[in-house]
Formats: structure tokens, C-alpha cells, sequence
């Protein structure tokens, strides 16, 4: 009798751990799907990702080639899957009381896109196997490749670490961030110039109307004081004022209306000295 109350006893533990685990907070909701993904809830068996499923903390996120999966958390944030790619919703927490977030998201393999949403932000890190990355009010896409992680920062700024040691680098939006596993140190560039260094060719940035890089039309920086004025035409016909002045070689006979001067000057072959 006794060992038959302690299996109803040690059922009912069972039972309120798993409704406990069951019932976890969710933090975060499926938001849209394409082709073959899945969600493994913590202790619990993968399942297929549909629209709308609720994310708890500890949640795995995985995607097969060709196919996506996208997330909205509680806190306005999103968080973009692309195809063969990995994510652990680490200790992933939200405050309604500060309407902000902390934990872990560690992207494990593949291409990320995360925008904060212009949310509190700065409690989240993101890790990769061999990078750290803190956000502040940012967008931007991870590419997490064997030997490196790169940043491509659309928006916002991004702290980038090596996870084993060596300097961190800052970076902003226009410029791509790129942690090495056999550089110590972080380092920032221009926009997609560290995508090859992972095997994908990031999005080209976006340039607003107006906007060239690298100075004026695409020439060098230092033409930019050009802008604005407006290029002369090859066969633009010449004015009907003349030059103000000729020379007494006869070289510069002068046209136009305008006014000769002296002779040191002026010369004879100016016909515009005088009306």
C-alpha cells in the first residue's frame, strides 16, 4: 500500500512539473513559415512550426534548406530564420513592468535578421560559437559561418567581441563587423565587405535618394565640393560678350560688348572696347 502511494505521489510531481513546463511564459510567437521548419520546446520532442505557435524560454529554432521561419517577441523585437540555420532562445526574459528584454539568443549556424523595433534592447546579447554581439536600437543581419561572424549593421550599433578572448570592435549602421577565429580582435568595414570571408554575399545597403558613396557621382571624395553645379555642356555656343580683354599679339580678338582697356591689355584686335 505504501509503495502505491509513493508511485501516486511521485505521478502527481511528475504531472505538476510537466503542466509547469507546459505552461512557461510564452515569450514570443511564430509569426510566419515557409517550406520546413521546427521548434523543440526545453525537455520536450521537435515539432513541426506553424503559424502562431507560442515560444517559451529555452526554445530551439531550427530551419531546413530553402526555408524560413520568422519570429515576433513580447517585446516588439523580430527575429528572421533563414535557410539551415539554428537558434536557442537562451534564458530569454521580458519585464513588462520596463517593457525590455534580457537573456541570451545564441545563433548557432546560418543567416540571421534581427530589428529591435526601436524596443529597450540592450539587455539581449546574441552569441555566436565564436562572437558576442551587444545591440543598442539596431537592425542588422548575422551570417554565422564555420570560421567567422560577420554583422552587417543596417541600423543602430553593434559591440562586437570575440568569445575567446581579444579586443572588441564598435560598430554602426553603413558598416559590417567581422569576428575571425584566427584574428583576436574584431574589426569594422564598409557595408558587405567581409561577406565573402563567410561564403554569403550580403544584401547590397541602401542608399537614399541623393545619397552616393565614396564621394560626388562616384568620384573621388574630395570632387564632392562639385556638387550642385551644373556641368557645361561640350557644344554650349559661346557668349556674345566678349572677353573683357584681348592681347596686342592678336591671339584674344575679344567679341561681345565689352569694354577695351589699355593698350598693355586691351590690345587692337578687341572690337568689343567700344560701341
Amino acid at each position: 500500500m505504501l509503495r502505491v502511494a509513493s508511485a501516486v505521489c511521485l505521478a502527481a510531481v511528475i504531472a505538476g512539473a510537466t503542466g509547469s513546463s507546459a505552461h512557461a511564459a510564452g515569450i514570443g510567437t511564430i509569426t510566419d513559415v515557409v517550406n520546413q521548419a521546427f521548434h523543440t520546446p526545453p525537455g520536450g520532442s521537435e515539432i513541426a512550426a506553424k503559424t502562431e505557435d507560442t515560444l517559451v524560454p529555452d526554445e530551439t529554432l531550427r530551419t531546413e534548406e530553402n526555408s524560413t521561419l520568422a519570429v515576433r517577441f513580447v517585446d516588439g523585437s523580430e527575429l528572421s530564420i533563414e535557410a539551415g540555420s539554428e537558434v536557442i532562445l537562451s534564458d530569454y526574459v521580458y519585464d513588462s513592468q520596463t517593457a525590455s528584454s534580457s537573456g541570451v539568443i545564441e545563433l548557432n549556424e546560418g543567416l540571421f535578421h534581427f530589428n529591435s523595433n526601436d524596443t529597450v534592447d540592450s539587455g539581449i546579447v546574441l552569441q555566436t560559437p565564436i562572437a558576442t554581439i551587444g545591440i543598442r536600437g539596431t537592425e542588422f543581419l548575422v551570417t554565422v559561418a564555420k570560421d567567422a561572424t560577420i554583422v552587417d549593421i543596417v541600423d543602430g550599433e553593434v559591440e562586437l567581441t570575440p568569445r575567446h578572448g581579444g579586443l572588441a570592435a564598435r560598430c554602426v549602421g553603413g558598416q559590417s563587423a567581422m569576428v575571425s577565429a584566427t584574428d583576436p580582435a574584431a574589426i569594422c568595414g564598409d557595408f558587405g565587405s567581409f561577406s565573402t570571408a563567410a561564403g554569403v554575399p550580403a544584401a547590397p545597403p541602401t542608399v537614399t535618394v541623393g545619397e552616393t558613396r565614396g564621394g560626388f557621382g562616384g568620384r573621388p571624395a574630395q570632387d564632392a565640393k562639385q556638387a550642385g553645379k551644373p556641368e557645361k555642356p561640350d557644344n554650349e555656343p559661346a557668349s556674345d560678350k566678349g572677353n573683357r580683354s584681348g592681347h596686342d599679339d592678336d591671339s584674344n580678338p575679344g567679341q561681345g560688348q565689352g569694354k577695351g582697356r589699355s593698350n598693355d591689355n586691351g590690345g587692337t584686335n578687341n572690337p568689343g572696347g567700344s560701341d
